[in-house]
């Protein structure tokens, strides 16, 4: 498949992007990118833009997101988005009982208010309907899950329950 790249005029004056990622809302459509060199080396800086077509299908009409709200909705899509295609979907934890059980990796995320980083995981070999488990985790220095800890509060279970019920709406 071919890279699609487009043009984009910024105050530092035209770049030439690589599409990552497109989606839609009810409201827009967006596009997550990448800068591209003159070299055509891709920058590991990454940023979003929204967009129209036109009547050839091409995109076009570049508008910069505007709002806080609207920066954290396309950082959800893109962290969902990694967190669908990367390889290493599942990582070891110890049970009640101090046995190694399999977990299998639905979402992870930050929480800045708490510093900390969240797991939403699923055992492994266990029955379809028994659910899924939320934990703060710490990784280990290649980004895997090293050790997980229960959510202390009932405040940080609210702020993990809001980011559940995100990605709920963004798989229907």
């Amino acid at each position: 498949m071919d890279q699609q790249l487009f043009k984009l005029e910024t105050e530092n004056g035209i770049k030439t992007c690589k599409v990552l990622f497109t989606f839609d809302t009810d409201d827009h459509s967006y596009c997550i990118y990448s800068i591209v060199d003159e070299e055509g080396n891709e920058s590991d800086e990454i940023s979003a833009v929204r967009y129209e077509l036109d009547e050839n299908l091409e995109m076009t009409n570049f508008q910069e997101l505007e709002t806080e709200e609207e920066w954290d909705m396309v950082e959800e899509v893109y962290n969902t988005l990694i967190d669908t295609f990367s390889e290493d979907k599942t990582f070891t934890a110890v049970d009640e009982e101090g046995n190694e059980v399999e977990c299998k990796i639905v979402h992870q995320f930050a929480i800045e208010d708490f510093g900390k980083s969240y797991v939403i995981y699923s055992i492994e070999n266990e029955d379809e309907n028994s659910g899924l488990y939320a934990a703060s985790y710490v990784s280990s220095e290649d980004g895997a899950i090293q050790e997980i800890f229960p959510i202390e509060s009932e405040e940080e279970w609210k702020k993990v329950e809001q980011t559940f019920e995100l990605l709920n709406q963004s798989n229907r």
